[in-house]
């Protein structure tokens, strides 16, 4: 899967990062129709172009840094 072939998942990814809403890696991987391994890719894409992304245990989701 090519990351930048798909921008409708990596819009949706950020729209439940921002909500912190998006479940276990697992749970996401699954709500976008990806293996844990591409959702893997598709963060660190993310964390690459610059969006501030961490995952909390406690939450059991990701979400945005405030800087």
């Amino acid at each position: 899967m090519k990351i930048t072939e798909h921008p409708e998942i990596i819009e949706r990814v950020l729209q439940l990062v921002e909500r912190k809403a998006t479940g276990t890696p697992l749970q996401l991987a699954n709500m976008m129709g990806v293996s844990q391994r591409n959702l893997f890719r598709i963060l660190e894409y993310l964390k690459d172009i610059g969006w501030p992304i961490k995952y909390s245990r406690s939450l059991k989701s990701y979400f945005l840094i405030k800087i």
